[in-house]
């Protein structure tokens, strides 16, 4: 569950943690409508208690079964929040349609009904809570995750390499003359700027690929699974969406934003942190060589080298840039 919460929104976080208070709040209120309705003792239980498909008369039912099959409700935690929303229902109208005909429900019936109760709340208080950690863990701007949790998870990353022997790539990439931007247009568009690129970024990452605003108008990914060859092919494509996306301003102006990238691998023997550092030095070339490009770091070199030479081999050339104006300042 916990990797399928860092590939969210921030949008899609907020949306569940909605679903989840309102199903808190709804039961509340459902539970004191079927005491009402059992005390009563009505000729027959009104059709939310005393149907068979009274769990799908709520608004949690109802849309845990339009979004079940979605890849984030397709979850084992909320199959068993739905099983326990359901069985809940089950017994209440099993008590309902007793309470009619008896004059006492037994008490062991009547705490086995509120234990269900009980049980499906603390689901949802306990689904909520790991939500609202994720929802801590993403930056408000961009909505990827944050710094606070960057480290675990890239520690986390590097163990499963070495343990499946799977490459795995960490990249930095940075927005071009960012200053200038902000000095130009002011930091309103600025953040807009952000916002754009990382949901660019976003959009071209598969879903067990990570991304943190890494401080300021830089990102760092992380990229399971991946050698820096296809890292930079992947890499090379981001910043191309970048360049052929201006950011839209008011008035029907136009802000274009380019961005620089670097890679490195987590080699065995090499820190988490000794791999950031190699991944900024590769940046720092990037940005020397013109911006707007993809440089990775060559192991056996110990350098940030081109990415298309040295090392690495030619099948790293990036695509050669759209656009061969001096670079900007």
């Amino acid at each position: 569950m916990s990797d399928v919460l860092h590939s969210l929104s921030r949008r899609s976080i907020e949306h569940i943690l909605t679903v989840l208070e309102e199903a808190d709040g709804e039961t509340v209120e459902w539970l004191r409508r079927w005491h009402r309705a059992v005390l009563a003792k009505a000729a027959q239980p009104p059709k939310e208690f005393a149907s068979e498909n009274a769990h799908f008369l709520t608004r949690f039912g109802s849309w845990y079964d339009l979004h079940k099959e979605d890849g984030l409700v397709d979850q084992a935690a909320f199959h068993v929040l739905a099983e326990a929303h359901k069985r809940m229902h089950e017994h209440a109208r099993w008590l309902a349609a007793r309470g009619v005909k008896d004059t006492r429900v037994p008490p062991e019936e009547y705490d086995a009904f509120m234990d269900k109760v009980d049980a499906f709340t603390a689901a949802t208080k306990r689904l909520g809570k790991a939500f609202r950690a994720a929802l801590a863990e993403l930056d408000p701007l961009t909505g990827v995750q944050n710094r606070q949790s960057m480290l675990v998870e890239l520690e986390r990353e590097r163990s499963r390499s070495r343990r499946s022997k799977q490459p795995c790539c960490v990249a930095l990439g940075d927005l071009d003359h960012f200053k200038r931007v902000n000095d130009t247009h002011g930091h309103i568009v600025g953040d807009q700027v952000l916002a754009a690129a990382a949901e660019i970024f976003l959009s071209g990452l598969r879903p067990y690929d990570a991304l943190f605003r890494y401080g300021g108008e830089e990102f760092l990914f992380c990229l399971p699974e991946t050698t820096p060859e296809q890292a930079v092919v992947a890499l090379d494509r981001l910043r191309e969406r970048l360049d052929e996306r201006p950011v839209s301003l008011a008035g029907g102006k136009t802000l274009p934003v380019t961005a620089s990238f670097s890679i490195a691998s987590m080699a065995a023997g090499t820190s988490v942190e000794e791999v950031i550092a190699h991944a900024d030095a590769a940046l720092y070339r990037a940005k020397n060589l013109g911006r707007n490009r993809v440089e990775v770091w060559d192991e056996e070199g110990g350098q940030a080298a081109a990415a298309g030479a040295g090392a690495l081999g030619a099948a790293k050339v990036a695509r050669p840039q759209k656009s061969q104006k001096e670079p900007r300042r």
